[in-house]
């Protein structure tokens, strides 16, 4: 079992159909996409899924012939809008498996309609996966550095910020895991004089607007609760920024 993408390599989709002989008796479907955020020992997870009960449906629907390729490709559209498909297999009685693929469309694309069928049988049980992840891999899966650096205030006023919606989490400097957010950064005041000392921030990676270098951009959760991107003025960040970063 492969890690999904992008942490694991993209999943080619097989094209083998379900064996005559082949009765299967459970499915194992695994997440397509890895959990959104890292966790404090720097790993990530997703599930695998177990289904009992009847497969002939699932079966005859996977084992079915693929379409024509259309005489007219350029009213396929843009492949890129797809879903990512679950990796899947099947398991017969003696605890053999084989992954079958999908069936394709006249546009080559593939018909899930195999898959769907296997998600509407019994759920027999999840199994957590957890992926242990570099500090390169988070700062390529989050745009977050998992590394504490203190923040460096400036007295230029900043006009526009532009950051990324994944932090890094830290409690005393050391590394707690990522927090997404979907607050935004307009309209905040600039921060008042505070002594406070911070000890939980959230930072991420900005690219500053103005010499399009990769800033660090560092909101404090406690203390003065600032929000300070690399070499300009404070700002003060709003409670439902700080809440949604908790």
């Amino acid at each position: 079992m492969r890690a999904p993408y992008p942490i694991g390599p993209l999943q080619t989709t097989p094209t083998a159909t379900v064996p005559d002989d082949f009765v299967p008796v459970a499915a194992v479907t695994c997440d397509p996409h890895i959990s959104d955020n890292v966790a404090a020992d720097r790993t990530v997870s997703f599930y695998a899924h177990r289904w009992e009960g009847d497969f002939s449906r699932a079966v005859k629907m996977l084992n079915r012939s693929s379409a024509h390729k259309t005489w007219f490709p350029g009213s396929c559209g843009d492949n890129y809008s797809l879903a990512v498909l679950d990796q899947f297999w099947l398991v017969d009685d003696r605890g053999r498996a084989t992954r079958p693929g999908h069936p394709s469309d006249s546009c080559g694309l593939p018909k899930p309609g195999g898959l769907a069928a296997i998600k509407e049988l019994t759920s027999a049980g999840s199994t957590e996966h957890r992926i242990a992840l570099s500090d390169d891999q988070i700062y390529e899966f989050s745009h977050c550095r998992p590394t504490y650096r203190p923040a460096t205030t400036g007295t230029t006023a900043l006009t526009s910020l532009s950051a990324g919606s994944v932090f890094c989490r830290f409690s005393s400097t050391e590394f707690v895991g990522t927090s997404s957010t979907t607050e935004t950064f307009d309209g905040l005041p600039p921060a008042p004089d505070c002594d406070a000392v911070a000890t939980e921030v959230a930072s991420t990676v900005n690219v500053d607007n103005l010499t399009n270098e990769e800033r660090l951009l560092t909101v404090e959760l406690d203390g003065c609760r600032r929000v300070i991107a690399d070499g300009y003025a404070p700002l003060q960040a709003s409670d439902d920024l700080v809440a949604s970063l908790r």
